[in-house]
């Protein structure tokens, strides 16, 4: 009986592996530095496995890859958000580097604005 759980628990993590790089080559690929919608995701994920999107499992790996940092959300859209992919090193004219750029100037103009309405 163990055996076969701590089979059914491997597989089970090689399944979210596998997912979890999926996601992270979604928003990888996609085209410009805009990221990748829900939708976007969705499409790439049934690419590889038929039917994977309907599962709720992919939704659980988006948000945990959010809540530890590799991926932010920016206007609805999904991107990098660490200089980190999953095929390569980052340049600094690739798609993630310039949606980290973006995002962290709308960060700080964001901060800015707060303190000047918080000290005006």
């Amino acid at each position: 009986m163990d055996a076969s759980k701590n089979d059914k628990a491997k597989k089970q993590s090689k399944e979210k592996t596998k997912l979890r790089r999926w996601i992270l080559q979604a928003v990888e690929d996609v085209e410009g530095n805009k990221g990748a919608t829900v939708q976007d995701i969705q499409k790439f994920l049934d690419s590889k496995k038929d039917g994977i999107s309907s599962r709720p499992e992919w939704k659980r790996i988006l948000k945990k890859l959010l809540n530890i940092g590799h991926l932010m959300k920016n206007d609805g859209r999904y991107i990098i958000s660490k200089w980190r992919m999953t095929s390569g090193k980052v340049t600094k004219n690739s798609a993630a580097h310039k949606a980290n750029k973006e995002a962290r100037r709308i960060r700080i103009l964001q901060l800015i604005r707060k303190y000047r309405h918080n000290h005006a």
